[in-house]
């Protein structure tokens, strides 16, 4: 048994970026960096790439990953586990395929946080927002948080509300939600096994799911969260920044 089983979801056809798991960057696959990514992880375990599209598999193969391929799915969640499903593992992680420069170490700490708090069945992990934009953006999820560290809820709508004439900064309480989870291998399963609830409908968020049948989800703090490629023009920046970094 591995202790820990890392899966980075993977589908061609993304609605905003059709082929962006194969998108060139610096003169590898994406999906290739953010495995080269997850393999500097102490924590990792063993990392595999789970795609429906044999495309993705056979590059991925290529640069020497480990790949497997699934069936059709409406979300990474359950790509992840019908892979999880296959090994048997005490955690599972599930990394996002367009995050390459994603900080291992944040990695490692929502990981970490799940192995050590017995009273948590997720871990997942969450930054302070950057300005009041963002709190008012519905693209961006934020997440408020109890005194030990556990979500109270997720949502799109710029959360808490404040009464009138507070002193109060709401967008100081809320955090931004970095869709990372590392989950104890048996709460994945009963995670997948739950109806969708109202919440979750409504806002669009699957971890509402969790919390809504009473799964406890531990956030990490951290500093920031790099870019994501949702979009060509997200890659053409995310290529700045891996230009700089490598000195290319």
């Amino acid at each position: 048994m591995h202790e820990v089983l890392t899966v980075i979801p993977a589908r061609y056809a993304s609605s905003r970026f059709p082929g962006k798991a194969l998108a060139d960057l610096g003169g590898r696959p994406l999906i290739v960096r953010v495995a080269e990514m997850a393999a500097r992880m102490r924590n990792a375990g063993r990392v595999i790439i789970a795609t429906d599209d044999r495309r993705i598999r056979d590059a991925v193969l290529a640069a020497g990953h480990a790949c497997e391929l699934t069936g059709e799915h409406a979300t990474g969640s359950d790509r992840v586990g019908e892979v999880a499903a296959r090994h048997a593992s005490e955690f599972v992680l599930n990394l996002q395929g367009d995050e390459p420069l994603l900080d291992p170490a944040a990695a490692d700490r929502v990981i970490d946080a799940v192995r050590r708090d017995p009273r948590a069945d997720i871990a997942t992990c969450a930054h302070p927002l950057a300005d009041r934009r963002q709190w008012q953006d519905p693209n961006v999820v934020k997440v408020l948080v109890d005194r030990d560290g556990f979500a109270l809820y997720f949502s799109r709508a710029p959360v808490p509300g404040v009464f009138p004439g507070s002193a109060v900064r709401a967008e100081q309480l809320a955090l931004r939600h970095v869709g990372i989870y590392a989950y104890r291998a048996s709460a994945l399963t009963r995670f997948l096994e739950l109806e969708h609830g109202a919440l979750e409908r409504a806002e669009r968020l699957e971890q509402l799911r969790a919390l809504e049948h009473g799964l406890r989800i531990k956030v990490v703090p951290i500093d920031t969260a790099p870019l994501g490629v949702d979009t060509p023009a997200d890659l053409e920046e995310v290529r700045r920044c891996w230009r700089e970094i490598h000195d290319e």
